[in-house]
């Protein structure tokens, strides 16, 4: 009775968390296909460029709370008083980071020229940041009750979704969307405390600095392991765009967002899981889960593949056809990421083996700094994204090598358990 509870609840915190990523994927792809044709194409490539540094921010801020917190508040839910001090010591840290990377943009937006030039439209997206840092995810997810954080962005994201028609009429008004971006994530992160306070309870308070840099402390090997991944992930549109140019990130970017569509539902499935996994270690449901997301992915990468060309000209109308070529090797990268994320956290992170699940993405992303170091002065978006498949092979070689490790510890456990 109590396991069917857990699985009951794994269920509606997957569907939550499936509605919040549809929410996050759909709602902009009703804007999308307005924007790319009334911005054009290097107009829409700043966007992308400035929401790309954005998320790299957002990852700064996040200090990897996301996966340590939410394993904290999973332990600890039950205890109001060690919640309040995990979610105010989180919220400290945060707060120093998030004026910590205020003052890398503003670094940035005089010393790049790239970015200079378009220096308020990045000063104005940084209320994306804000409302990211201000929403506490990885309490929902440690309480594992993420229907008022999916209620919260359902209605943050309609209201920028209707903002976009009411006030993007040309291509110079590309300079507002920022503004309405952040407009909608700030919105949504006083709400996320707002009900945070009135579900769970939790109130803040200053906690003693003990606790605080217990919480830093604990979380700093995870923060090395989600800003490996963002640069190799959320930094590419702002490579493309300083190396390449704007249309080239506009390009890109398109491609970028089609790939994410095809794979918008394994990020919530293993968000899910991995506190589920922290309290249960069902071994057996993660296999069945992995191999039947296995399966579906395969079936929707091979669909995107042959219909790559149709999809983009139908979504994004004309200018954009380069991105059909590329979209067609993010299928490949689909069919790599998939395995590597749910190998990553759900079953190494859970069973103790977060080390391979850290080195992995860490590893991974000097090789790729230094390759994209060594190919930056003939780069182009088809060399960019061969890099990405090649550095999500590296990350999943090493996660099987973990799970390798996993496996022999759990077959020589059973053996000790048998002889006793």
């Amino acid at each position: 009775m109590k396991l069917s509870y857990f699985k009951h609840v794994l269920v509606k915190n997957f569907l939550a968390l499936s509605t919040l990523q549809v929410i996050n994927l759909v709602l902009p792809f009703i804007t999308l296909p307005y924007l790319t044709r009334v911005l054009g194409v290097s107009n829409y490539g700043v966007v992308v460029m400035v929401y790309s540094i954005m998320q790299f921010l957002s990852v700064i801020c996040d200090y990897g709370f996301n996966l340590s917190a939410t394993k904290d508040i999973s332990l600890f839910r039950n205890n109001i008083s060690k919640v309040n001090t995990i979610f105010s010591s989180v919220l400290i840290i945060k707060s120093g980071l998030l004026t910590i990377s205020l003052l890398i943009l503003v670094i940035l937006t005089t010393y790049v020229p790239a970015i200079a030039a378009n220096k308020m439209a990045y000063l104005m997206g940084f209320g994306i940041v804000i409302g990211q840092t201000l929403t506490p995810v990885w309490l929902f997810q440690g309480m594992e009750n993420m229907k008022y954080i999916t209620l919260v962005n359902l209605v943050s994201k309609s209201l920028f979704t209707i903002l976009i028609f009411v006030f993007i009429k040309s291509p110079e008004n590309f300079i507002f969307i920022p503004l309405l971006y952040s407009v909608g994530f700030i919105i949504a992160g006083v709400l996320s405390l707002v009900f945070a306070y009135k579900e769970f309870g939790v109130s803040f308070y200053f906690p003693k600095s003990i606790n605080v840099i217990e919480q830093f402390k604990n979380s700093t090997q995870y923060f090395y392991s989600r800003a490996s991944v963002a640069i190799y992930t959320s930094s590419n549109n702002f490579v493309v765009g300083i190396i390449l140019g704007e249309f080239y990130a506009g390009i890109f970017g398109v491609a970028e967002k089609l790939f994410t569509a095809m794979t918008v539902i394994y990020s919530p499935l293993s968000d899910a899981i991995y506190p589920y996994m922290v309290q249960k270690k069902d071994l057996k449901l993660f296999k069945k889960i992995f191999f039947t997301t296995i399966t579906f992915n395969l079936l929707v990468s091979l669909i995107t593949l042959f219909f790559a060309t149709e999809i983009v000209c139908f979504v994004f109308g004309e200018g954009y056809e380069e991105s059909a070529l590329l979209l067609k090797y993010f299928c490949i990268l689909a069919l790599i990421i998939v395995p590597a994320t749910f190998i990553g956290y759900p079953l190494l992170g859970a069973f103790g083996f977060e080390k391979y699940a850290n080195y992995s993405v860490v590893i991974a992303s000097l090789v790729h700094l230094i390759i994209l170091i060594c190919i930056s002065s003939f780069l182009s978006i088809y060399s960019m994204v061969l890099l990405l498949i090649f550095t999500q092979i590296i990350v999943l070689s090493i996660r099987f090598i973990g799970v390798n490790k996993f496996l022999k510890q759990k077959e020589f456990i059973n053996k000790k358990q048998l002889e006793v």
